[in-house]
Protein backbone atom coordinates (compact mmCIF):
# COMPACT_ATOMS: atom_id res chain seq x y z
CA UNK A 1 0.00 0.00 0.00
CA UNK A 2 1.37 3.41 -1.26
CA UNK A 3 1.69 5.74 1.84
CA UNK A 4 -0.39 8.85 1.60
CA UNK A 5 1.53 11.80 3.30
CA UNK A 6 -0.45 15.07 3.93
CA UNK A 7 -1.12 16.82 0.26
CA UNK A 8 1.82 18.91 -0.43
CA UNK A 9 1.06 22.67 -1.84
CA UNK A 10 3.22 23.79 -4.58
CA UNK A 11 5.11 25.70 -2.92
CA UNK A 12 4.70 27.30 0.41
CA UNK A 13 5.56 30.68 0.93
CA UNK A 14 9.16 30.37 2.76
CA UNK A 15 9.79 27.87 -0.16
CA UNK A 16 9.44 30.37 -2.78
CA UNK A 17 11.80 31.90 -0.51
CA UNK A 18 14.62 29.66 -1.36
CA UNK A 19 13.58 29.55 -4.70
CA UNK A 20 14.64 33.08 -4.78
CA UNK A 21 18.00 32.40 -3.38
CA UNK A 22 18.50 29.59 -5.80
CA UNK A 23 17.28 31.62 -8.96
CA UNK A 24 20.12 34.10 -8.25
CA UNK A 25 22.34 31.31 -7.89
CA UNK A 26 22.81 32.31 -3.93
CA UNK A 27 24.65 35.66 -4.91
CA UNK A 28 22.45 37.37 -2.29
CA UNK A 29 21.91 34.71 0.43
CA UNK A 30 20.30 35.92 3.74
CA UNK A 31 22.69 36.37 6.37
CA UNK A 32 20.34 34.09 8.37
CA UNK A 33 18.16 32.13 6.27
CA UNK A 34 15.00 31.12 8.16
CA UNK A 35 14.63 28.38 5.19
CA UNK A 36 15.52 24.86 5.24
CA UNK A 37 16.79 24.69 1.69
CA UNK A 38 16.92 20.73 1.87
CA UNK A 39 13.44 20.11 3.04
CA UNK A 40 12.26 22.39 0.66
CA UNK A 41 14.27 20.57 -2.23
CA UNK A 42 12.32 17.26 -0.96
CA UNK A 43 9.07 18.54 -0.93
CA UNK A 44 9.44 19.52 -4.68
CA UNK A 45 11.10 17.00 -5.42
CA UNK A 46 8.01 14.88 -3.82
CA UNK A 47 5.99 16.67 -5.58
CA UNK A 48 7.58 15.87 -8.74
CA UNK A 49 7.30 12.31 -8.21
CA UNK A 50 3.66 12.06 -7.23
CA UNK A 51 2.86 13.77 -10.88
CA UNK A 52 4.74 11.09 -12.23
CA UNK A 53 2.44 8.29 -10.23
CA UNK A 54 -0.61 9.88 -11.15
CA UNK A 55 0.79 9.03 -14.60
CA UNK A 56 1.87 5.59 -14.06
CA UNK A 57 0.85 4.36 -10.73
CA UNK A 58 3.22 1.10 -10.65
CA UNK A 59 6.64 3.33 -11.25
CA UNK A 60 8.85 1.59 -9.67
CA UNK A 61 11.65 4.36 -9.88
CA UNK A 62 9.20 6.84 -8.68
CA UNK A 63 8.22 4.87 -5.80
CA UNK A 64 11.74 3.87 -4.83
CA UNK A 65 12.70 7.76 -5.12
CA UNK A 66 9.40 8.52 -2.58
CA UNK A 67 10.50 5.78 0.32
CA UNK A 68 13.98 7.56 0.34
CA UNK A 69 13.01 11.25 0.64
CA UNK A 70 10.21 9.73 3.23
CA UNK A 71 13.36 8.06 5.28
CA UNK A 72 15.54 11.35 4.74
CA UNK A 73 12.73 13.33 6.72
CA UNK A 74 12.65 10.46 9.32
CA UNK A 75 9.38 8.82 8.28
CA UNK A 76 10.36 4.72 8.11
CA UNK A 77 6.82 3.47 8.31
CA UNK A 78 6.23 5.38 4.95
CA UNK A 79 9.70 4.81 3.31
CA UNK A 80 8.63 1.00 4.02
CA UNK A 81 5.31 1.62 2.36
CA UNK A 82 6.83 3.08 -1.28
CA UNK A 83 9.97 0.24 -0.86
CA UNK A 84 6.77 -2.61 -0.54
CA UNK A 85 4.94 -0.76 -3.04
CA UNK A 86 8.17 -0.60 -5.46
CA UNK A 87 8.38 -4.76 -4.98
CA UNK A 88 4.97 -5.54 -5.78
CA UNK A 89 5.24 -3.03 -9.53
CA UNK A 90 9.12 -5.19 -9.90
CA UNK A 91 9.11 -8.47 -8.04
CA UNK A 92 12.28 -9.32 -9.43
CA UNK A 93 14.39 -6.22 -8.65
CA UNK A 94 16.67 -6.24 -6.29
CA UNK A 95 16.51 -2.48 -5.00
CA UNK A 96 13.45 -2.72 -3.50
CA UNK A 97 14.36 -5.56 -0.89
CA UNK A 98 17.55 -3.73 -0.20
CA UNK A 99 15.58 -0.99 0.31
CA UNK A 100 12.96 -2.58 2.48
CA UNK A 101 15.62 -4.11 4.37
CA UNK A 102 17.36 -1.50 5.59
CA UNK A 103 13.99 -0.21 6.68
CA UNK A 104 13.28 -3.32 8.53
CA UNK A 105 16.45 -2.41 10.18
CA UNK A 106 15.70 1.12 11.09
CA UNK A 107 12.12 -0.23 12.57
CA UNK A 108 14.47 -2.89 14.68
CA UNK A 109 12.07 -5.63 12.63
CA UNK A 110 15.50 -7.25 12.35
CA UNK A 111 13.83 -10.92 11.65
CA UNK A 112 12.30 -9.65 8.34
CA UNK A 113 15.10 -8.22 7.06
CA UNK A 114 17.05 -11.00 7.83
CA UNK A 115 14.89 -12.91 5.74
CA UNK A 116 15.12 -10.74 3.01
CA UNK A 117 18.80 -10.65 3.05
CA UNK A 118 19.10 -14.47 3.04
CA UNK A 119 16.60 -14.62 0.24
CA UNK A 120 18.56 -12.27 -1.97
CA UNK A 121 22.16 -13.92 -1.07
CA UNK A 122 20.84 -17.21 -1.99
CA UNK A 123 20.76 -15.83 -6.02
CA UNK A 124 23.38 -13.16 -5.35
CA UNK A 125 26.30 -14.75 -3.04
CA UNK A 126 28.50 -11.74 -3.17
CA UNK A 127 25.57 -9.13 -2.83
CA UNK A 128 27.63 -6.71 -1.11
CA UNK A 129 25.17 -4.29 0.37
CA UNK A 130 23.28 -8.24 2.10
CA UNK A 131 26.23 -8.96 3.69
CA UNK A 132 26.72 -5.85 5.15
CA UNK A 133 23.14 -5.54 6.34
CA UNK A 134 23.54 -9.23 7.74
CA UNK A 135 26.73 -7.73 9.55
CA UNK A 136 24.59 -4.85 10.75
CA UNK A 137 22.13 -7.10 12.28
CA UNK A 138 24.26 -9.69 13.85
CA UNK A 139 26.20 -6.38 15.72
CA UNK A 140 23.06 -5.31 16.75
CA UNK A 141 22.00 -8.65 18.42
CA UNK A 142 25.27 -8.55 19.94
CA UNK A 143 27.05 -11.17 18.07
CA UNK A 144 30.19 -10.41 16.74
CA UNK A 145 31.74 -13.01 15.35
CA UNK A 146 28.77 -13.55 12.77
CA UNK A 147 29.16 -9.84 12.20
CA UNK A 148 32.49 -10.36 11.59
CA UNK A 149 32.21 -13.18 8.77
CA UNK A 150 29.67 -11.27 7.00
CA UNK A 151 31.96 -8.01 6.66
CA UNK A 152 34.45 -10.06 5.66
CA UNK A 153 32.61 -11.72 3.08
CA UNK A 154 31.60 -8.31 1.82
CA UNK A 155 35.26 -7.28 1.90
CA UNK A 156 36.27 -10.42 0.14
CA UNK A 157 33.50 -9.08 -2.60
CA UNK A 158 34.85 -5.72 -2.75
CA UNK A 159 38.80 -5.00 -1.38
CA UNK A 160 38.99 -1.74 -1.68
CA UNK A 161 36.10 -0.17 0.18
CA UNK A 162 37.97 1.46 2.75
CA UNK A 163 34.42 1.27 4.96
CA UNK A 164 34.37 -2.13 4.78
CA UNK A 165 38.06 -2.77 6.41
CA UNK A 166 36.87 -0.09 9.17
CA UNK A 167 33.75 -2.50 9.96
CA UNK A 168 36.30 -5.43 9.85
CA UNK A 169 38.83 -4.06 11.92
CA UNK A 170 36.00 -2.58 14.54
CA UNK A 171 34.45 -6.32 15.00
CA UNK A 172 37.81 -7.69 15.61
CA UNK A 173 38.51 -4.94 18.03
CA UNK A 174 35.30 -6.25 20.05
CA UNK A 175 36.63 -9.58 20.02
CA UNK A 176 39.96 -8.13 21.46
CA UNK A 177 42.13 -9.66 18.25
CA UNK A 178 44.03 -6.14 17.88
CA UNK A 179 46.75 -7.41 15.95
CA UNK A 180 44.88 -8.49 13.39
CA UNK A 181 42.78 -4.73 13.52
CA UNK A 182 46.15 -3.75 13.21
CA UNK A 183 46.56 -5.10 10.22
CA UNK A 184 43.94 -3.37 8.61
CA UNK A 185 44.63 -0.16 9.88
CA UNK A 186 48.17 -0.08 8.37
CA UNK A 187 46.70 -1.35 5.29
CA UNK A 188 44.45 1.94 5.13
CA UNK A 189 47.08 4.25 5.65
CA UNK A 190 49.29 2.32 3.42
CA UNK A 191 46.76 3.54 0.41
CA UNK A 192 45.71 6.59 2.54
CA UNK A 193 48.17 8.04 4.84
CA UNK A 194 45.75 11.16 6.19
CA UNK A 195 43.10 8.28 6.71
CA UNK A 196 42.04 10.21 10.35
CA UNK A 197 39.89 7.45 11.29
CA UNK A 198 42.12 4.57 10.99
CA UNK A 199 45.26 6.66 12.18
CA UNK A 200 43.02 7.48 15.33
CA UNK A 201 41.42 3.90 16.05
CA UNK A 202 45.71 2.55 15.54
CA UNK A 203 46.96 4.94 18.28
CA UNK A 204 44.43 3.36 20.76
CA UNK A 205 45.17 -0.29 20.50
CA UNK A 206 46.73 -1.70 23.10
CA UNK A 207 50.00 -2.94 22.78
CA UNK A 208 50.92 -6.73 22.85
CA UNK A 209 51.44 -8.36 26.14
CA UNK A 210 54.23 -10.04 27.16
CA UNK A 211 54.59 -12.05 30.14
CA UNK A 212 57.22 -11.01 31.27
CA UNK A 213 59.31 -14.42 32.64
CA UNK A 214 61.98 -15.74 31.26
CA UNK A 215 61.64 -17.62 27.99
CA UNK A 216 61.95 -21.67 28.09
CA UNK A 217 65.10 -23.28 26.68
CA UNK A 218 66.05 -26.35 25.33
CA UNK A 219 68.21 -27.00 27.80
CA UNK A 220 65.59 -27.08 30.68
CA UNK A 221 64.58 -30.88 29.49
CA UNK A 222 67.85 -31.94 30.85
CA UNK A 223 66.96 -30.79 33.98
CA UNK A 224 66.49 -33.72 36.27
CA UNK A 225 62.98 -32.44 37.44
CA UNK A 226 62.06 -33.60 33.63
CA UNK A 227 63.82 -36.06 33.07
CA UNK A 228 63.33 -38.19 36.51
CA UNK A 229 59.50 -36.92 36.27
CA UNK A 230 58.51 -40.77 35.78
CA UNK A 231 60.52 -41.86 39.13
CA UNK A 232 58.90 -39.42 41.37
CA UNK A 233 55.55 -39.12 40.17
CA UNK A 234 55.19 -42.84 41.01
CA UNK A 235 56.36 -42.08 44.28
CA UNK A 236 54.03 -39.32 45.16
CA UNK A 237 51.30 -42.24 43.50
CA UNK A 238 52.66 -44.22 45.69
CA UNK A 239 52.40 -42.08 48.84
CA UNK A 240 49.21 -41.25 47.91
CA UNK A 241 49.37 -38.06 47.01
CA UNK A 242 48.04 -36.16 43.86
CA UNK A 243 50.54 -33.53 41.82
CA UNK A 244 48.82 -30.60 42.62
CA UNK A 245 50.62 -27.34 41.58
CA UNK A 246 53.87 -29.96 40.47
CA UNK A 247 52.63 -31.31 37.20
CA UNK A 248 55.41 -31.06 34.36
CA UNK A 249 53.71 -27.58 33.07
CA UNK A 250 53.46 -25.47 36.52
CA UNK A 251 57.17 -26.82 37.22
CA UNK A 252 58.65 -25.32 34.01
CA UNK A 253 56.52 -22.31 35.43
CA UNK A 254 58.39 -22.22 38.31
CA UNK A 255 61.66 -22.21 36.40
CA UNK A 256 60.31 -19.48 34.28
CA UNK A 257 59.94 -17.12 37.78
CA UNK A 258 63.35 -18.12 39.15
CA UNK A 259 63.30 -21.57 40.49
CA UNK A 260 66.47 -23.15 41.28
CA UNK A 261 67.03 -27.24 41.70
CA UNK A 262 68.79 -28.65 43.95
CA UNK A 263 69.06 -32.83 43.77
CA UNK A 264 69.44 -34.90 46.67
CA UNK A 265 70.07 -38.61 47.11
CA UNK A 266 66.84 -39.08 48.51
CA UNK A 267 64.78 -35.74 46.82
CA UNK A 268 64.42 -32.84 43.78
CA UNK A 269 64.07 -29.92 45.30
CA UNK A 270 63.10 -26.99 43.78
CA UNK A 271 62.85 -23.13 45.52
CA UNK A 272 61.33 -20.41 44.34
CA UNK A 273 61.26 -17.70 47.19
CA UNK A 274 59.88 -18.80 50.38
CA UNK A 275 58.36 -22.16 48.62
CA UNK A 276 60.51 -25.44 48.20
CA UNK A 277 58.91 -28.02 46.22
CA UNK A 278 60.09 -31.47 47.29
CA UNK A 279 59.97 -34.39 44.40
CA UNK A 280 60.18 -37.71 46.35
CA UNK A 281 62.98 -40.28 44.83
CA UNK A 282 61.84 -42.57 47.54
CA UNK A 283 58.38 -44.56 48.00
CA UNK A 284 58.59 -45.91 51.69
CA UNK A 285 56.39 -43.63 54.05
CA UNK A 286 58.91 -44.42 57.05
CA UNK A 287 61.55 -42.69 54.25
CA UNK A 288 59.88 -39.90 52.94
CA UNK A 289 58.72 -38.82 56.80
CA UNK A 290 62.18 -38.48 57.37
CA UNK A 291 63.21 -36.64 54.44
CA UNK A 292 60.24 -34.05 55.13
CA UNK A 293 61.33 -33.79 58.50
CA UNK A 294 64.85 -33.23 57.89
CA UNK A 295 63.72 -30.71 54.98
CA UNK A 296 61.54 -28.75 57.13
CA UNK A 297 64.54 -28.33 59.95
CA UNK A 298 66.57 -27.11 57.17
CA UNK A 299 63.88 -24.03 55.82
CA UNK A 300 64.59 -20.64 57.31
CA UNK A 301 61.62 -18.94 59.61
CA UNK A 302 58.09 -18.14 57.54
CA UNK A 303 59.06 -20.71 54.64
CA UNK A 304 57.17 -23.88 53.43
CA UNK A 305 57.69 -26.87 52.19
CA UNK A 306 55.30 -28.97 49.62
CA UNK A 307 53.15 -30.26 48.13
CA UNK A 308 52.67 -32.71 51.16
CA UNK A 309 49.41 -34.63 52.08
CA UNK A 310 47.37 -33.29 54.87
CA UNK A 311 45.93 -36.17 56.48
CA UNK A 312 46.87 -40.26 56.91
CA UNK A 313 45.05 -42.80 58.08
CA UNK A 314 48.27 -43.94 59.72
CA UNK A 315 48.74 -40.85 61.35
CA UNK A 316 52.07 -38.24 61.40
CA UNK A 317 55.03 -39.86 63.36
CA UNK A 318 56.91 -36.69 63.21
CA UNK A 319 54.77 -34.08 64.57
CA UNK A 320 54.77 -32.05 61.64
CA UNK A 321 51.38 -29.66 60.80
CA UNK A 322 50.11 -28.89 57.34
CA UNK A 323 48.48 -25.78 56.42
CA UNK A 324 47.48 -23.99 53.47
CA UNK A 325 45.79 -27.48 52.29
CA UNK A 326 44.11 -27.67 48.95
CA UNK A 327 41.46 -30.55 48.07
CA UNK A 328 41.19 -32.22 45.29
CA UNK A 329 38.98 -34.85 43.56
CA UNK A 330 39.92 -37.85 41.16
CA UNK A 331 37.86 -39.03 38.66
CA UNK A 332 37.34 -41.78 36.13
CA UNK A 333 39.14 -40.86 32.78
CA UNK A 334 35.76 -42.50 31.09
CA UNK A 335 33.33 -40.29 32.78
CA UNK A 336 34.80 -37.34 32.01
CA UNK A 337 35.73 -38.35 28.06
CA UNK A 338 32.24 -39.56 28.06
CA UNK A 339 29.97 -36.61 29.38
CA UNK A 340 27.77 -36.15 26.74
CA UNK A 341 25.80 -39.19 27.91
CA UNK A 342 26.45 -38.70 31.70
CA UNK A 343 24.26 -37.63 34.41
CA UNK A 344 25.30 -33.93 34.37
CA UNK A 345 22.29 -32.90 32.54
CA UNK A 346 23.87 -29.03 31.78
CA UNK A 347 26.91 -30.32 30.85
CA UNK A 348 25.48 -32.49 28.08
CA UNK A 349 22.94 -29.58 27.12
CA UNK A 350 26.19 -27.29 26.82
CA UNK A 351 28.00 -29.48 24.65
CA UNK A 352 25.19 -30.44 22.69
CA UNK A 353 24.28 -26.57 22.00
CA UNK A 354 28.03 -25.52 21.56
CA UNK A 355 28.57 -28.90 18.75
CA UNK A 356 25.07 -28.13 17.15
CA UNK A 357 26.45 -24.07 16.87
CA UNK A 358 29.21 -25.85 14.69
CA UNK A 359 31.86 -25.85 17.37
CA UNK A 360 34.68 -27.94 16.81
CA UNK A 361 38.22 -28.90 17.91
CA UNK A 362 41.29 -28.42 16.93
CA UNK A 363 45.36 -28.52 18.27
CA UNK A 364 47.20 -24.96 19.07
CA UNK A 365 48.87 -23.41 16.28
CA UNK A 366 50.56 -20.43 15.46
CA UNK A 367 47.35 -20.40 12.69
CA UNK A 368 45.14 -19.78 16.00
CA UNK A 369 47.21 -18.76 18.41
CA UNK A 370 46.41 -14.58 18.09
CA UNK A 371 42.78 -15.97 18.35
CA UNK A 372 43.63 -18.35 21.40
CA UNK A 373 45.15 -15.17 22.91
CA UNK A 374 42.28 -12.84 22.11
CA UNK A 375 40.00 -15.32 24.37
CA UNK A 376 42.41 -15.50 27.05
CA UNK A 377 42.15 -11.53 27.07
CA UNK A 378 38.15 -11.74 26.97
CA UNK A 379 38.35 -14.34 29.78
CA UNK A 380 40.28 -12.01 32.03
CA UNK A 381 38.53 -8.62 31.15
CA UNK A 382 35.20 -10.31 32.10
CA UNK A 383 36.99 -11.29 35.47
CA UNK A 384 38.08 -7.94 35.89
CA UNK A 385 34.51 -6.61 34.92
CA UNK A 386 33.49 -9.06 38.24
CA UNK A 387 36.03 -6.72 39.98
CA UNK A 388 38.28 -10.24 40.79
CA UNK A 389 41.94 -10.24 40.65
CA UNK A 390 43.27 -11.44 37.11
CA UNK A 391 45.37 -14.04 38.99
CA UNK A 392 47.83 -16.15 36.72
CA UNK A 393 47.44 -13.68 33.90
CA UNK A 394 51.70 -13.92 33.12
CA UNK A 395 51.27 -17.19 33.88
CA UNK A 396 49.01 -18.37 30.53
CA UNK A 397 50.71 -15.67 28.45
CA UNK A 398 54.14 -17.23 29.26
CA UNK A 399 52.68 -21.08 28.57
CA UNK A 400 50.76 -19.74 25.02
CA UNK A 401 54.40 -17.73 23.96
CA UNK A 402 56.08 -21.27 24.91
CA UNK A 403 53.65 -23.74 23.97
CA UNK A 404 56.02 -25.84 21.44
CA UNK A 405 59.28 -26.25 23.54
CA UNK A 406 56.57 -27.48 26.20
CA UNK A 407 54.98 -30.47 23.82
CA UNK A 408 58.24 -32.67 24.94
CA UNK A 409 57.10 -32.26 28.29
CA UNK A 410 53.90 -33.58 27.81
CA UNK A 411 52.09 -30.91 27.92
CA UNK A 412 48.67 -31.11 25.19
CA UNK A 413 46.42 -28.54 24.02
CA UNK A 414 43.23 -27.72 22.48
CA UNK A 415 41.45 -25.23 20.81
CA UNK A 416 37.48 -24.78 20.45
CA UNK A 417 36.83 -23.06 17.30
CA UNK A 418 33.43 -21.04 16.52
CA UNK A 419 32.54 -18.99 13.33
CA UNK A 420 36.55 -18.80 12.82
CA UNK A 421 37.08 -17.67 16.40
CA UNK A 422 38.74 -19.41 19.55
CA UNK A 423 35.78 -19.16 21.79
CA UNK A 424 37.82 -21.17 24.80
CA UNK A 425 41.20 -23.75 25.43
CA UNK A 426 42.78 -26.10 27.46
CA UNK A 427 46.01 -26.85 28.10
CA UNK A 428 46.77 -29.85 30.04
CA UNK A 429 50.15 -32.02 31.81
CA UNK A 430 50.36 -35.14 32.87
CA UNK A 431 52.43 -36.59 35.45
CA UNK A 432 53.90 -39.98 35.70
CA UNK A 433 51.70 -43.11 35.00
CA UNK A 434 48.77 -42.60 35.64
CA UNK A 435 47.49 -38.76 36.91
CA UNK A 436 46.46 -36.37 34.16
CA UNK A 437 46.34 -32.96 35.59
CA UNK A 438 44.28 -29.73 34.76
CA UNK A 439 46.14 -26.65 34.40
CA UNK A 440 44.11 -24.14 32.30
CA UNK A 441 40.75 -24.11 30.96
CA UNK A 442 39.41 -20.74 29.62
CA UNK A 443 36.66 -19.53 27.48
CA UNK A 444 34.62 -16.35 26.54
CA UNK A 445 32.06 -15.73 29.17
CA UNK A 446 28.86 -15.53 26.82
CA UNK A 447 29.78 -19.67 26.39
CA UNK A 448 30.32 -22.81 29.08
CA UNK A 449 33.08 -23.92 27.10
CA UNK A 450 34.21 -26.08 30.11
CA UNK A 451 32.08 -29.19 29.54
CA UNK A 452 33.46 -29.11 26.25
CA UNK A 453 37.46 -28.70 27.39
CA UNK A 454 37.34 -31.09 29.55
CA UNK A 455 35.96 -33.93 27.60
CA UNK A 456 38.45 -33.12 25.04
CA UNK A 457 41.24 -32.69 26.94
CA UNK A 458 41.00 -35.64 28.52
CA UNK A 459 40.78 -37.69 25.73
CA UNK A 460 44.24 -36.32 25.02
CA UNK A 461 45.65 -39.18 27.87
CA UNK A 462 44.15 -41.97 27.28
CA UNK A 463 45.82 -43.98 29.17
CA UNK A 464 45.48 -42.02 32.24
CA UNK A 465 42.35 -41.17 35.00
CA UNK A 466 41.76 -37.69 35.53
CA UNK A 467 42.10 -35.68 38.20
CA UNK A 468 41.31 -32.28 38.98
CA UNK A 469 43.65 -29.72 40.26
CA UNK A 470 41.19 -26.95 41.15
CA UNK A 471 40.44 -26.23 44.82
CA UNK A 472 37.45 -26.73 46.51
CA UNK A 473 36.35 -22.91 47.15
CA UNK A 474 33.84 -22.71 44.74
CA UNK A 475 35.71 -22.14 40.94
CA UNK A 476 34.43 -23.20 38.09
CA UNK A 477 35.97 -26.41 37.85
CA UNK A 478 35.10 -30.42 37.67
CA UNK A 479 35.28 -29.74 41.77
CA UNK A 480 32.62 -27.13 41.76
CA UNK A 481 30.20 -30.30 39.99
CA UNK A 482 31.00 -32.43 42.71
CA UNK A 483 27.58 -32.27 44.97
CA UNK A 484 25.72 -32.88 41.70
CA UNK A 485 28.00 -35.51 40.32
CA UNK A 486 28.65 -37.48 43.41
CA UNK A 487 28.02 -41.11 41.36
CA UNK A 488 30.68 -40.42 39.01
CA UNK A 489 33.48 -39.01 41.19
CA UNK A 490 35.81 -41.12 42.80
CA UNK A 491 35.49 -41.96 46.19
CA UNK A 492 39.04 -40.66 46.76
CA UNK A 493 39.02 -37.20 48.10
CA UNK A 494 42.31 -35.73 48.11
CA UNK A 495 44.52 -33.06 50.45
CA UNK A 496 47.47 -31.43 49.51
CA UNK A 497 49.40 -29.01 51.63
CA UNK A 498 52.69 -26.73 52.64
CA UNK A 499 54.06 -27.87 55.90
CA UNK A 500 55.15 -24.31 57.25
CA UNK A 501 58.51 -23.71 59.01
Amino acid sequence: MIPQPAEIDSLSATDAGSQSVLADGGAQAPVQPSVDVAAALRKAAEAVHRIILEMEPADHRALLNLGRLARQRGDAPSALGYFEAALAAKPRRIEPKLEMARELRTLSRLDEAETLYIDLLKRHPTLVRALVGLGSIARARGKPRAALSYYRAALAAKPSRTNLKLEVAAELRKLSRFREAEQLYRHILTDQPDHARARERLARLPKPERSGLAVMERSWLERETFTRAAEWGRNLESLGGPPYRMNLLDLALDFACGASEEIKRDCILLRLRKATKILPLVSDWEEYEHVLKREVAALQLGSRLGYVPSERKEGWRNGLTVVRSQQEFVWHRETVSEMLGSSLQGARRNIRKLLKAGAHLEPIDPNNMARVLACNARWYAGVKAKGRPALQRARTIWTLENLPLLEPLGVRHVAVMLDGDVIGYGIGSHLAASWIAYVYGRGDNEYDVAPLIAQARSKLYPDRVWINAGDAGGRQSLAAFKRRFTANAEDKQLMMGWIQA
